[in-house]
């Protein structure tokens, strides 16, 4: 019996050994397991295609145009009149931005028709030039989100999209209000998280500004410079989680970082839309902005230069931070800035005036072609408010300059105060056509501004 429990451990272990090609093409059938796994059902978010809106040439406002509009209007001192010239000539914005037809006319028409006027115009252009550009069914999109700031009408602006298009009942929508200039990055984040449960899912975000309901008519500086920089447009964004849309997606999502630094009273009332001594309503530009705004970048590079800078950046950026601590007086610090071009290949950063631009200019440390197309996007379109980052990709691809691999950081700022940042990687190689906004005129850009413009 103990003879026929006794085995020859060398051959047992032997028949258990795998041979080395078998072992190969083991961990071959393994990799490609986890490759198919990886790809099926990761949380990769897409961005198929961006649409942004080009108004007719009836909708131009010209400086010399608008200084002559209010004018005639007779709403304005001669003192009010003398310094939005001023700014005017100063903002960076050129001659063929647009209004809508509301603040056109006189008197001007600030109602709720003609502001629902303007949004339809914006918003049903660029939705109805996406579908048609990808054949796109209205009922295929699962996930609608809309945001503009100052207008929130009853029923929602996704309400009107539904309606117009024909979305099937259980889409689901959402309609972000007051959440400045920032708020189109910001919708990209709330599309992102939800992508991360609704799988094989189309997104579709909109971002837009209504003028007709911003227009300020009193005499209160801070507010008139929101008369002088911001303008008509608005963009169409189309996302999604499908692996089938792989092939055909411009870019994939690599990050998105959100600042908020609203627990401050100075960041909160940064950018505030409130009534002035006489009534009258408009959003107010504090002077401290360049500084708030400094302090949200600032936070907001923190948390994206440990996910983006290569090891060799961070670890410059680490000996910096601890030589100026130990070194350097701390009046004399001044922030930490790493060489985030490093990391990025494009930048573009929110058109929000031409002093704006030019401090992010200088705190990231970036060329002149670096924030080509931001400035470009100023003076051709003006602040777009949500939308201008989308102008400033378009301009980029408009001319060429992203290639596949490159990665693009769209850098967006806003009331509340917020800063976010969204990292996009090129993954397609890519053609403009009709559709850029830019399509018709690129040949004439860049432009040189001039520091005061001629109106």
């Amino acid at each position: 019996m103990e003879g026929l429990l006794m085995f020859d451990q060398t051959n047992f272990v032997g028949t258990l050994s795998i041979p080395f090609p078998d072992l190969k093409l083991s961990l071959a059938i393994v990799l490609v397991a986890i490759f198919i796994y990886i790809t099926f059902n990761s949380k990769r978010v897409f961005l198929v295609d961006f649409v942004c809106h080009k108004a007719h040439d009836s909708y131009r406002v010209p400086i010399s145009t608008f200084i002559e509009h209010e004018e005639i209007l007779g709403k304005f001192s001669s003192q009010t009149l003398e310094f939005q010239t001023k700014v005017l000539e100063r903002s960076g914005i050129g001659n063929e931005t647009y209004f809508p037809n509301g603040l056109h006319l006189f008197p001007i028409d600030q109602s709720l028709n003609s502001t629902i006027e303007e949004v339809e115009m914006v918003l049903f252009t660029i939705v109805q030039t996406l579908f048609t550009k990808h054949g796109i069914n209205p009922k295929n999109i699962d996930i609608l989100i809309t945001n503009c700031s100052v207008t929130c009408p009853t029923p929602s602006l996704a309400s009107m999209i539904i309606n117009k298009f024909g979305f099937r009942s259980n889409v689901k929508n959402f309609n972000l209000s007051g959440m400045g200039c920032s708020s189109g990055l910001l919708s990209i984040s709330l599309a992102k998280e939800l992508l991360k449960v609704h799988k094989n899912s189309l997104v579709l975000v909109l971002s837009t500004e209504s003028m007709c309901s911003n227009m300020y008519h009193g005499k209160e500086k801070s507010m008139l410079l929101a008369n002088c920089l911001f303008r008509m447009g608005g963009a169409a964004i189309l996302l999604s989680n499908r692996s089938s849309d792989r092939h055909i997606a411009k870019y994939e999502l690599k990050h998105l970082i959100r600042t908020h630094l609203g627990a401050k009273d100075s960041s909160y009332k940064c950018v505030v839309q409130q009534p002035d001594d006489e009534g009258f309503i408009g959003v107010s530009l504090s002077r401290q902005i360049l500084q708030v705004a400094g302090e949200g970048l600032k936070v907001n590079m923190a948390a994206l230069a440990l996910l983006v800078l290569p090891y060799s950046e961070l670890i410059k950026y680490g000996l910096s931070i601890s030589w100026k601590k130990l070194w350097v007086p701390a009046k004399k610090r001044g922030p930490h800035i790493p060489n985030f071009k490093k990391a990025f290949d494009h930048f573009c950063v929110h058109a929000g005036g031409k002093t704006v631009v030019d401090a992010i200019k200088e705190s990231l440390k970036l060329k002149d072609r670096d924030i080509e197309g931001s400035k470009m996007t100023l003076f051709r379109f003006g602040n777009t408010s949500s939308s201008s980052t989308w102008y400033t990709l378009a301009y980029l691809e408009a001319q060429g300059k992203v290639k596949r691999g490159e990665k693009v950081w769209q850098l967006a700022l806003g009331s509340g105060f917020k800063c976010n940042s969204a990292v996009w990687k090129c993954i397609n190689m890519m053609k403009a056509d009709a559709s850029n906004v830019w399509w018709d005129g690129i040949d004439q850009y860049p432009v040189q501004i001039p520091d005061v413009m001629d109106h």
